[in-house]
């Protein structure tokens, strides 16, 4: 209900507590890494079909190697974001990423490689449990 004098809502007098709340300071934190915490790559076409078609996108958060501990935080605070097509350097294509940077090639070569392995791994049940032992 807004106070007569102005428009403010009148939120009332606090209620006191019996013992205060604490908020224990935090120590400060470096994170010199990343953690790929998502790639989606999006390959419609070859290039030779499509030379502009495609994307990668690559999601990165803070990551502390040496306390092997990965900031997540609600409001993403420190992500890092890749995007290909990107807006920043005017590079309109996937493939000439995959064309121009040769770990890019690398990498994409290697996923392509292993397809048939990652196959045949997730359409096999795991093996049955040890008996135990009694």
């Amino acid at each position: 209900m807004p106070d007569s004098d102005n428009s403010d809502p009148i939120l009332g007098d606090p209620v006191p507590r019996d013992e205060p709340f604490v908020v224990p300071a935090s120590p400060e934190e470096t994170f010199d890494s990343v953690w790929l915490r998502s790639i989606n790559i999006y390959a419609p076409n070859t290039s030779e079909a499509e030379p502009n078609g495609g994307s990668i996108n690559i999601e990165m958060l803070p990551y502390d190697g040496s306390k092997e501990k990965v900031l997540v935080t609600a409001d993403n605070e420190g992500v890092e974001y890749i995007n290909i097509p990107s807006r920043i350097n005017g590079r309109k294509s996937f493939w000439s990423c995959v064309d121009e940077v040769p770990e890019v090639k690398e990498a994409m070569d290697a996923i392509l490689a292993a397809v048939p392995a990652l196959r045949i791994w997730a359409n096999t049940p795991p093996p049955e449990p040890d008996p135990p032992v009694e």
